[in-house]
């Protein structure tokens, strides 16, 4: 019956969306920034620009809208081992609907979703959610300065460290507080965020529990060729687990990252350095990572990155340092995600081709263990392999991408990696290779 409203609902959403001017139609990954006004064109009197362009008075205007995705993936021998785990074959749902009200000053902006996972024997915390508010906040904008409060998802930089986790069925959201000065190219944004620890009910999201929680200050300079930003951002947690260190944690990161051309690369450069406490060890922990990207033509580019992401080098000496990448990119070395970013030195290389409909990219990823005294650890950062050999290679992994825009509206997309174990998984027997397979249809409104 789910299955079949949400059928429905998508066949009328398709034909109400048609009579839309589908190639000048763009929208935003976090629709609070959508352009509202691209649909104010009177000309375009259909009910689908009605609904996205109310204007309730002069200045003040509604605007309604949403998504909804559906995945199926496919995950063969998902711990290396053929015996050890059942292959898996499920699918995930998630649909999202917000109401935008803004007017010159300020904005209100509310998003629920319900998110399902089907035929998954252990879904994880991120998969499943019946009912839920994603986003809820009022901002005031006044030029220079904004101040905002509420419920939101963010995009930090790139996404090293906070991110939206846009791959899992379920968003990351913070309850936040944020005050924000803009100058010229200049702004400075102070923040408080708690993180919302998701239940799968109905609408039974605590709100600002402030269990795990981040506050910091980050600065921005953007100007032509060239962008800066400085941050700084503090963390407390009631637990952390690492290998050699569990407890109370407060850690403190300081991050400098650059984007800035130079003749045709594109460069992508970020230098975080970690101190603090976790239990009653110290914390001294870092990560470098280079990104170029180079245009081999209109419709091919190459690009190139590298991580160093710190481990622990002495279990005994009272110092922990593995790095902690706070809330980070799920997808941060493709939507397999069987390696989270601690304690690692990865190479990875793309070439991808692009057209306006059509994307495809193919992609080699190298890992090794930056310290073979500390663990390999999940996306989600439990240890998933410990350190009970000194190998220091991890794994091969290839990955496809192929993505399809159908208009502006619906998207297919098409992801595989294979993962080779290395030597620290071969001496554990942990012998074969991962196959990953996941399938995306989104519609968006």
């Amino acid at each position: 019956m789910y299955g079949v409203r949400i059928t429905y609902f998508i066949v009328i959403m398709i034909t109400t969306t048609s009579m839309a001017q589908a190639d000048k139609t763009k929208f935003t990954l976090l629709r609070q920034n959508d352009a509202i006004k691209q649909f104010s064109n009177k000309k375009d009197n259909n009910l689908y620009s009605r609904l996205k362009y109310i204007e309730i008075t002069e200045g003040l205007t509604l605007s309604l809208g949403g998504s909804y995705r559906f995945q199926w993936e496919v995950l063969d021998n998902p711990r290396f081992q053929k015996e050890s785990v059942p292959d898996n074959n499920w699918f995930l749902s998630r649909g999202l609907f917000h109401v935008d009200v803004r007017s010159n000053k300020w904005q209100f902006f509310s998003e629920f979703g319900t998110s399902h996972s089907i035929r998954k024997e252990t879904p994880s915390l991120v998969d499943d959610d019946k009912l839920y508010v994603n986003q809820l906040f009022f901002t005031y904008n006044n030029g220079n300065y904004e101040i905002a409060i509420g419920r939101e998802n963010f995009n930090y930089g790139s996404r090293r460290l906070i991110a939206i986790r846009e791959g899992p069925n379920v968003r990351l959201s913070f309850d936040a507080i944020r005050f924000t000065y803009r100058w010229k190219n200049f702004s400075s944004e102070a923040l408080l965020l708690s993180n919302v620890a998701n239940e799968i009910g109905v609408f039974d999201n605590n709100f600002y529990a402030f269990n795990n929680y981040i506050w910091g200050s980050y600065n921005r300079y953007k100007s032509m060729g060239f962008n800066a930003e400085l941050y700084y951002l503090g963390y407390r947690a009631e637990v952390e687990n690492f290998e050699a260190a569990s407890g109370q944690e407060t850690r403190h990161s300081l991050g400098f990252r650059t984007d800035f051309s130079l003749s045709k690369w594109k460069f992508n450069n970020e230098f975080v350095y970690q101190f603090g406490t976790i239990g009653v060890q110290n914390i001294n922990a870092w990560t470098l990572s280079v990104s170029g990207k180079h245009p081999i033509s209109d419709s091919f580019d190459y690009e190139f990155n590298t991580e160093v992401i710190s481990g622990d080098r002495n279990p005994t000496d009272g110092t922990l340092n593995t790095f902690n990448p706070l809330y980070p990119d799920a997808a941060y070395f493709g939507r397999v995600a069987r390696f989270g970013p601690y304690n690692l030195i990865d190479v990875h290389t793309n070439i991808r081709y692009h057209t306006k409909k059509i994307s495809t990219e193919l992609g080699y990823y190298a890992f090794w263990r930056y310290s073979n005294t500390d663990a390999i650890y999940s996306s989600g950062g439990r240890v998933a392999y410990p350190s009970v050999n000194d190998g220091k290679f991890v794994a091969h992994q290839v990955g496809f991408n192929l993505k399809y825009n159908w208009n502006a509206f619906f998207a297919t997309d098409l992801e595989s990696n294979i993962i080779l174990p290395g030597d620290f998984l071969k001496r554990e027997n942990f012998n074969d290779n991962i196959y990953y397979l996941i399938l995306t249809s989104k519609f968006t409104f």
